[in-house]
């Protein structure tokens, strides 16, 4: 949910110049949303439907400049397994936050296997988190373009 919401957020002034793509920790490969994720990003705007799941492996890990992990399990999986991307992995509740600022990191709960109630909530938490994150990561991928 979180890849299709983001993309469907993003501004088409900086869409040229970022990738999103999902990869999870367990590795399970080609298999689609469930029809109850589908249902509750389209409620936040993005299609989904044609998404299919893979596994984060060191090649994907090496395409991109900033890693946002859902819970703090997948932070710790990337530092473990990836380590060279440690510095730029973040948990989506702590990406973009300022370092002054006082907050409570949390992980974004899974919603597999739970119901339309369960899945709406997820959403709403990754909305709420990509709408208070977006403006630093716009403002991030601008001035790498600029640096180029």
């Amino acid at each position: 949910m979180a890849e299709g919401m983001l993309k469907a957020k993003l501004p088409e002034s900086v869409q040229e110049n970022v990738h999103i793509e999902s990869a999870g920790t367990l590795g399970i490969e080609n298999n689609p949303a469930t029809p109850l994720a589908i249902l509750a990003a389209r409620e936040k705007g993005a299609d989904i439907s044609t998404h299919t799941s893979q596994g984060l492996t060191k090649k994907l890990v090496q395409q991109f400049d900033v890693i946002l992990a859902m819970a703090q399990d997948h932070v710790d999986y990337v530092k473990k397994h990836f380590s060279e991307a440690a510095k730029r992995t973040y948990l989506l509740s702590v990406y973009g936050r300022d370092p002054k600022e006082e907050y409570v990191a949390f992980s974004v709960p899974d919603p597999i296997g739970g119901s339309l109630a369960v899945y709406r909530e997820c959403a709403e938490i990754i909305d709420t988190e990509l709408n208070r994150m977006l403006p630093f990561l716009i403002k991030e991928v601008q001035k790498n373009t600029d640096d180029e």
